[in-house]
C-alpha cells in the first residue's frame, strides 16, 4: 500500500490513500475460520516475509513478500488461528497458534 499525504498548509485536507497489489499469496482454497495473517521484516535483515495459515493443509506457510515464493510450510495439528513473529534476547522466534497448542519456531 502506497500512502500519499500532500503539503501540510491546510489542515482541513484529507491525506490520499492509492492501493493497488503489489503481490497476492494463496493460503488455502477455503478459509472458513478467522486467521490472524501477519507481514513482518525478516529476520536475517534481507527484505519483508508473509505468514498465513493454511486450513487446508493444517499448517503455516511463510512467504517471501518480494518474490512471492514460498519459503516453508510449518505443520500444525488443527488449522492455525494466530501467527506471531517475536524477539527474545536478541534471538528470533515466530509463535503458531491453534485451538489446541502453541508451536514456537526458532529462525536459524
Amino acid at each position: 500500500m502506497e500512502l500519499t499525504v500532500g503539503p501540510l498548509q491546510d489542515p482541513s485536507q484529507q491525506p490520499s490513500c492509492s492501493c493497488s497489489p503489489v503481490q497476492t499469496f494463496s493460503a488455502g482454497s477455503s478459509c472458513k475460520l478467522l486467521t490472524k495473517n501477519t507481514v513482518f521484516r525478516n529476520p536475517d535483515g534481507r527484505g519483508m516475509l508473509v505468514c498465513a495459515g493454511d486450513e487446508a493443509s493444517n499448517s503455516t506457510m511463510v512467504w517471501d513478500a518480494g518474490s512471492g515464493s514460498l519459503l516453508q510450510r510449518l505443520p500444525a495439528d488443527l488449522p492455525v488461528l494466530d501467527i506471531s513473529p517475536f524477539s527474545v534476547n536478541g534471538e528470533n522466534f515466530l509463535a503458531s497458534l491453534t485451538e489446541k497448542m502453541l508451536k514456537l519456531y526458532k529462525w536459524e
